[in-house]
């Protein structure tokens, strides 16, 4: 990991820390995908609330530890503003909320972010806006079947510029995905939608960011599969299903700082 990515778990970890909040596990494996993402899209157009601006949802919404980091990061949030999250009377709630400057839209039910994502690509395209409407779910998430009704119609459509990326971590609140009810394989799912369909390493941040570029003009919706490991960074967290729901304190956060100091040195 670079020493950007390691600052934004760092971020990550200590807001949730700091606010007792939970929903680590599914924050950490994120990372990669929302920096690929922002640093794909015009920062500036998003700060002026330009109409021709791109857009981003978080539809995983109880991620959104990782989506104010990053924007922390980015300079989309102050460091007084980041510092309330998830605490009392803070508009950073445990999901993400549009009343967050530059957030879109509020998440936490699952399945709803991509249909709204749609929803903003085709207003986008019928206005001759320009820019692209980007999502992120997880896996777990694709069990929701308002998601394939949205794909459904964005592969019909030919939603060029709708670009969905998939957080796939393999672990859903409740445990393995496949053993719930298998998504896969994803990517053939997606291309016999009618999507540009893609796999990538998703803690590989600029093969992420490459696979965005070289698809800015496709005349298909895109689907970009990132394989992830849930907590991804802190070795007691990776694949452990139990930081769903946690959050560290006490020993654990001094074994988090510790690991996090050693992977910047």
């Amino acid at each position: 990991m670079s020493n950007f990515n390691t600052e934004i778990r760092k971020t990550i970890l200590r807001i949730i820390h700091e606010s007792h909040a939970a929903h680590t596990g599914t924050s950490l494996s994120a990372v990669e995908i929302l920096i690929a993402v922002f640093k794909s899209m015009d920062l500036e157009k998003i700060k002026k609330h330009n109409n021709a601006r791109d857009r981003i949802i978080l539809s995983k919404g109880h991620g959104t530890a990782a989506l104010y980091a990053v924007m922390y990061h980015f300079g989309l949030l102050t460091e007084d503003e980041i510092n309330t999250y998830f605490k009392n009377g803070t508009v950073l709630a445990g999901h993400t909320s549009h009343h967050v400057p530059f957030v879109e839209h509020s998440t936490g039910a699952l399945g709803h972010g991509l249909p709204v994502a749609l929803g903003i690509a085709l207003g986008l395209r019928s206005l001759k806006l320009g820019g692209r409407s980007f999502v992120v779910t997880g896996d777990g998430e694709l069990h929701e079947g308002s998601n394939w009704e949205a794909i459904m119609l964005a592969g019909h459509m030919k939603m060029q510029n709708l670009c969905l990326l998939v957080d796939k971590n393999g672990l859903s609140q409740v445990g393995r995905v496949d053993e719930c009810c298998t998504v896969d394989p994803l990517k053939e799912k997606f291309e016999s939608f009618n999507f540009a369909a893609y796999e990538v390493d998703g803690h590989d941040d600029n093969k992420i960011q490459e696979i965005i570029q070289k698809t800015e003009n496709s005349e298909k919706p895109v689907a970009i599969v990132c394989h992830t490991v849930k907590g991804k960074g802190i070795s007691f967290m990776e694949h452990n299903n139990e930081w769903h729901y946690m959050g560290p304190q006490g020993e654990d956060y001094e074994k988090v700082v510790e690991e996090l100091e050693n992977a910047s040195s």
